[in-house]
């Protein structure tokens, strides 16, 4: 996993929180790549997936962390394409979180163009935190919880993005 140059460590009690984190920034890679030339759709979300791998490492949800029985899970994810991108350019996510509760984060990832900072997909996503062992969704642990509010209480001033809470549907037909 590549981390964003100067990432931020593992976030801790007091410590500012950017609005939105820059935590992840990867080259496309050549696995990446499809048919047409560029970056293909899965890949897409699998880019979006390490940033939220990013954002876990940032709020405690490490390795300790999962060996206690503890992680989330995407439940949901809704993907908006938006600019091609081809193998080896640099792409770059910010992540803003929308909301938190006892045991669901809500947030948007955004991929960039990591030279042009062309907006080239959003991935909106729904996770539920988990006990691994009982196979249940549970409450958020605290030192991670808090670390979720601080990172809350920072981005409620951003507008929300365009694509959060879109349906996809064909327009009724004309009559």
């Amino acid at each position: 996993m590549r981390f964003a140059a100067g990432a931020a460590p593992p976030w801790q009690a007091g410590d500012a929180v950017a609005a939105p984190l820059a935590l992840y920034r990867t080259p496309v890679e050549p696995e990446w790549v499809d048919y047409n030339g560029h970056m293909t759709e899965a890949a897409y979300l699998t880019a979006a997936g390490w940033a939220s791998d990013a954002l876990f490492r940032y709020i405690g949800d490490d390795e300790a962390y999962r060996a206690g029985g503890h992680s989330f899970y995407t439940v949901e994810t809704h993907i908006h394409y938006l600019l091609e991108v081809d193998v080896h350019e640099p792409i770059t996510f910010l992540t803003q979180v929308l909301g938190v509760d006892a045991k669901r984060v809500h947030l948007i990832h955004s991929m960039h163009h990591g030279n042009s900072g062309a907006l080239l997909c959003t991935a909106e996503q729904m996770l539920v935190h988990v006990d691994m062992r009982a196979g249940r969704s549970v409450a958020i642990l605290p030192q991670v919880a808090e670390a979720l509010a601080a990172i809350a209480l920072a981005h409620e001033h951003l507008p929300t993005p365009s694509q959060v809470g879109s349906v996809m549907r064909l327009p009724p037909p004309r009559i």
